[in-house]
């Protein structure tokens, strides 16, 4: 059984309208449990609110892992990815892959990020290399090699260096035009078949902003929503023990976002059952 988990948070990346997803999506689903930012921990920070988002992921991690106990599969949505660092590390173990749809890298440092947003930063922190406060929330630290990116195509500098440093595999919106998009669906069916295990995290700022203009940072050229749709048609859901669906900001959005998240919620309900 699904169980849907909203979270509200904007923290991760200050901007205002991701603490409004979940409310958008109320009126078309039902929420089993919604877990909001403490304000009372909201402070400027470096990185920004580290105090209050790392104590939302901690509360999140027990939840996704009370519902992965009880036999259920969680389903996280939020308009804020800094979410991923609780909904991932719940379900993380030495087998687990991550299948990351995005825009853009999320491995940023503290050192490397321009904006020191922490939405840019969960696939750091899972790996180890981010801030000492929120590395404690891992368990079991995510290998760089169990990770596939698909999408990918706003990096910042030293970011893109870091991450080829540390064996992060990428595939951009480049790639998959020269090379295919049977290509791409190959190299991650070839992941999948590698894990047997996978988290998927779904940013909804993968999908060209034509298509999905209510995210917080758009970047054009991106996946359409029918590509993304035939991904998630093609990976084998038996693995997929977790997923997130994220950086969802209504105040951006024209109705089309929107849309396309009740699409690929009923499209896992169709997996998942």
């Amino acid at each position: 059984m699904i169980k849907r988990i909203g979270v509200e948070l904007k923290e991760g990346c200050d901007i205002p309208g991701g603490d409004m997803a979940i409310k958008s999506l109320g009126d078309l689903l039902d929420f089993d449990e919604i877990i909001s930012i403490d304000p009372s921990l909201i402070k400027k920070e470096n990185p920004l609110y580290v105090t209050a988002v790392n104590e939302l992921n901690h509360r999140l991690k027990d939840c996704v892992r009370k519902t992965l106990d009880e036999g259920h599969f969680p389903l996280v949505f939020g308009g804020d990815h800094a979410l991923a660092i609780g909904s991932i590390s719940a379900t993380l173990t030495k087998d687990t892959g991550v299948l990351w749809i995005d825009a853009h890298g999320d491995c940023n440092t503290i050192e490397s990020s321009p904006s020191h947003r922490i939405h840019g930063m969960p696939l750091a922190i899972l790996q180890g290399h981010g801030h000492s406060k929120m590395n404690k929330i891992n368990d079991v630290v995510l290998k760089a090699q169990d990770i596939l990116q698909i999408g990918i195509r706003s990096l910042d500098q030293q970011e893109e260096i870091q991450m080829r440093q540390w064996g992060v595999r990428f595939i951009t919106t480049q790639e998959i035009t020269t090379k295919g998009f049977e290509w791409m669906i190959s190299e991650v069916m070839a992941f999948f078949k590698a894990h047997p295990r996978m988290h998927v995290s779904f940013d909804c700022d993968s999908v060209d902003p034509f298509e999905a203009p209510g995210v917080n940072t758009p970047s054009r050229n991106g996946l359409t929503i029918d590509q993304v749709m035939t991904v998630l048609n093609a990976i084998p859901f038996d693995k997929v023990s977790s997923m997130d669906i994220v950086e969802y900001n209504p105040l951006r959005d024209n109705g089309k976002t929107k849309a396309m998240i009740i699409a690929v919620d009923a499209l896992v309900s169709a997996k998942k059952g």
